[in-house]
């Protein structure tokens, strides 16, 4: 189970890939340009060309001879809608069990539970609301219902590495200061991936992946515009609506503890 192959080498793909070699993994990774499969060439990554929305992507010999993939595509963006996106997804399904592979991570979103309210775990039925929450759930279905081992992790709201969500928010006005942060830092989320490979699980399993530290938005992004010496948000008082994402089960699984609990950048 030595052999990784990435499926979108970006924020997360390449930190992961540069973790797992030093760890003695062989990585596969993709991108979507012949400059950027260039650039992954001299980290040491094995790089193909790939597009979901490409048809020639979908038989690359990216998928050949690897163990485990690990999936952090993020098919589903907000105001972007990916054409035919079930029909894409069968067909990366049915390539995954052509080509045997043993073990599929999918990163997730916890955008699947918009519609929930109060503490949310993993038994929850799921009941999205909005566009995206519905077709991630879909995703998620689709992986699960393929012939092979599924791990699905439902991510929080990702920070790290000059990327976090203060940076849109300063200065501006902004609605939801009452609602609880459910995030999660880049480094935790490594580290996660990290012990799943090496746990090689043998059953389907989905995750939450939230850091268990959630104030107020309008607390936490104060703080974080303090620490940073730029202008807080500008609230506006509206409907409070308290969801706790919690992340017990892959904390007891995997006896994992989180890193970044202050969910600075």
């Amino acid at each position: 189970m030595n052999k990784i192959g990435i499926l979108g080498c970006g924020w997360i793909g390449i930190p992961l890939s540069n973790l797992l070699i030093k760890k003695g993994y062989s990585i596969k990774g993709t991108a979507t340009s012949t400059e950027k499969a260039q650039s992954l060439l001299k980290l040491g990554i094995k790089s193909y060309c790939y597009y979901i929305n490409n048809k020639n992507s979908l038989n690359s010999d990216f998928f050949k001879s690897i163990d485990v993939l690990v999936i952090t595509i993020p098919f589903v963006k907000k105001n972007k809608k990916l054409n035919n996106l079930e029909k894409l997804i069968n067909k990366l399904v049915k390539i995954i069990e052509n080509e045997s592979i043993k073990h599929v991570i999918y990163l997730s979103s916890i955008s699947v539970y918009d519609s929930l309210n109060g503490v949310i775990d993993e038994s929850i039925e799921c009941k999205p609301k909005s566009y995206s929450g519905i077709q991630t759930l879909k995703i998620e279905n689709l992986i699960l219902k393929g012939n092979f081992i599924s791990t699905i992790i439902r991510l929080g709201g990702l920070i790290g590495r000059k990327r976090h969500p203060i940076h849109s928010l300063t200065g501006n006005l902004y609605y939801n200061g009452g609602e609880l942060i459910n995030l999660i830092h880049q480094d935790d989320v490594l580290e996660i991936i990290l012990k799943i490979i090496e746990n090689k699980n043998t059953e389907d399993f989905i995750f939450n992946a939230v850091a268990p530290f959630h104030p107020s938005k309008k607390d936490y992004y104060s703080m974080i515009a303090s620490k940073m010496d730029i202008l807080p948000p500008k609230y506006i008082k509206t409907k409070n609506i308290k969801k706790i994402i919690n992340s017990k089960k892959i904390l007891e699984k995997y006896n994992f503890t989180f890193k970044r609990k202050d969910l600075l950048p």
